[in-house]
C-alpha cells in the first residue's frame, strides 16, 4: 500500500499536487508552485488558441495546431480540477484509498479473528486482503505506464524540432515543440532558448498531470468496483457466513441474517454517497475529456493521413492519438464496470429469500429498491461512462475524420 502511495506521490509532486503526500500537503509553497503550473497551463492555452486562429486560412497548419489545442485544453482543466478541488480530492483518498473502508464493517473487522476451518469467512477474508494488494498494485503499474507513453509522446514532440534543426543547418531557424503563438518575435536566440523551455516544460507538465489525476480517479473508481463486489459475495453466502459464526443450533441464526444485510445496506449508502460526490466533481472533467479527445482523434487521424506515414514527425501522432483513446476506453470501462457490479449486486440481494423470516424480507425489499436506483457515472445529462459511450466516441471521431478530409479533397 505505502509503495503505491509512494509513487503517486512522487508524480503528482512534481506537478505541486501533494494530496498524497504525508505531511504538510496542503502547505503555502505546494500550493505556491499549484497555482504557478496552473498560470503555466493557462498561457499554454492561450498560446496554443492563439496559433489556431491565426493560421484558420491554412487548414493543414489549422489541423496541426489543434492536436496540440486539444491538449492544451485538457492539460488546463486537469491542473484546475487538482487546484480548486485538492481538499475534496484529499478527503476522498483519506476516505477511500490510505484507509480499506470495508474494513469498517463489524464482519469484516471478525474476519481477523475468524478460525481457519471456516471456509465462506476464510474466502471472504482472502477476497478482502486479494482484492485490495491487486487494486493498489494494477493503479501503481497503470500509473507507471501512463507516465512512460505520455513522456514519450511529449519526447518525440520536443525531439523533432531539435532534429529537424540539426540536419538543415540552418542558423536563422527556429522551430518549436508545439505550435504555438507567441506574441513576441523568435530571432532573438536568448528569447528562443527561454520559449522553447517553456514548451519542454509545458509537455512534460502533461506527463505529469495527465496520468497523475485520471490514475487517481481509477483508484477511487476501482475502490467502488471492488467494495461491491465483496457486499456481493456476502449477500451470496449470507447464510453460510452466519452459520459459521455463530452454529446450527443458535436460534438466534436469522436475527443475525438480518443484523448482516443491515451492515450491507449501510455500506452501499456509504458508498453510493462517496460516489456521487466524487461524479459531481469530475462531472466537467469527463465531459471535457470526451469532446476534446472526439477533435484530438479526428485532427491526429488527418494528420497521419496526409503525412509521411513512417516519418518521425508522423510517429508523434501515433503515439498521442493512441494515448487518448486509451483514457476514453479506460474511462467508459470503469464506468461500464461499475454499472455490472451494482446489477450483480441487485440480482443477488434476492437470492434465498424464501429462507427469512417476514422481518428479513422487509429489509431485502427496501435493499432491492434502494439498488434499483444503480451508482451510474454521469458525463452530461444521462449519457453514462459505459462501452456504449466509447463506441459513440469512436464512431463521431471518425465522422469527422471523414469530413475533414472530403474538405480537404475538395480544396486539392
Amino acid at each position: 500500500m505505502e509503495e503505491t502511495f509512494k509513487t503517486f506521490h512522487r508524480v503528482l509532486c512534481l506537478a505541486g499536487i501533494p494530496i498524497f503526500a504525508k505531511h504538510n500537503w496542503d502547505s503555502k509553497s505546494w500550493l505556491l508552485l499549484q497555482i504557478l503550473n496552473f498560470i503555466v497551463g493557462v498561457f499554454c492555452f492561450i498560446f496554443t488558441t492563439g496559433f489556431v486562429v491565426t493560421n484558420l486560412s491554412d487548414l493543414v497548419l489549422c489541423i496541426q495546431g489543434a492536436c496540440i489545442w486539444t491538449t492544451g485544453v485538457i492539460m488546463t482543466i486537469t491542473l484546475g480540477v487538482c487546484l480548486i478541488f485538492r481538499k475534496e480530492f484529499r478527503n476522498f483518498l483519506k476516505e477511500m484509498a490510505f484507509k480499506d473502508a470495508m474494513m469498517e464493517m463489524p464482519l469484516i473487522e471478525h474476519l481477523v479473528e475468524a478460525p481457519r476451518d471456516t471456509p465462506k469467512l476464510t474466502e471472504l477474508r482472502n477476497l478482502v486482503i486479494d482484492s485490495q494488494e491487486k487494486l493498489l498494485k494494477n493503479t501503481r503499474l497503470l500509473l507507471k505506464v501512463y507516465v512512460a507513453s505520455v513522456f514519450l509522446s511529449a519526447t518525440l514532440y520536443v525531439c523533432t524540432p531539435i532534429y529537424q534543426m540539426f540536419v538543415r543547418e540552418d542558423d536563422s531557424l527556429r522551430l518549436l515543440a508545439f505550435d504555438m503563438w507567441f506574441p513576441w518575435s523568435l530571432q532573438n536566440f536568448t528569447v528562443y532558448i527561454i520559449s522553447f523551455i517553456f514548451h519542454a516544460y509545458a509537455g512534460y507538465l502533461c506527463c505529469i498531470a495527465y496520468p497523475g489525476l485520471q490514475s487517481t480517479i481509477i483508484l477511487l473508481i476501482g475502490q467502488l468496483i471492488r467494495q461491491l463486489r465483496i457486499l456481493a459475495f456476502i449477500l451470496v453466502h449470507m447464510n453460510e457466513l452466519v452459520l459459521e459464526i455463530t452454529n446450527v443450533q443458535d436460534p438466534r441464526w436469522e436475527g443475525y441474517c438480518t443484523m448482516l444485510l443491515s451492515q450491507c445496506i449501510e455500506h452501499y449508502v456509504k458508498i453510493k454517497r462517496f460516489s456521487n460526490r466524487l461524479n459531481v466533481i469530475c462531472r466537467p472533467f469527463y465531459l471535457a475529456l470526451i469532446l476534446v479527445a472526439i477533435m484530438l482523434v479526428c485532427m491526429c487521424s488527418v494528420k497521419i493521413a496526409i503525412s509521411n506515414k513512417l516519418s518521425l514527425d508522423t510517429m508523434k501522432y501515433y503515439v498521442h492519438e493512441f494515448c487518448f483513446i486509451l483514457v476514453v476506453l479506460m474511462f467508459c470501462l470503469m464506468g461500464q464496470q461499475v454499472e455490472n457490479e451494482c446489477e450483480i449486486l441487485e440480482s443477488v440481494v434476492t437470492e434465498k429469500w424464501y429462507i427469512y423470516n417476514r422481518a428479513h424480507k422487509k429489509h431485502v425489499l427496501i435493499f432491492s429498491m434502494a439498488l434499483s436506483q444503480r451508482m451510474p457515472i454521469y458525463i452530461f445529462g444521462t449519457i453514462r461512462l459505459s462501452l456504449p459511450t466509447f463506441t459513440w466516441f469512436i464512431r463521431t471521431g471518425m465522422s469527422f475524420f471523414t469530413l475533414v478530409m472530403s474538405v480537404l479533397e475538395e480544396k486539392n
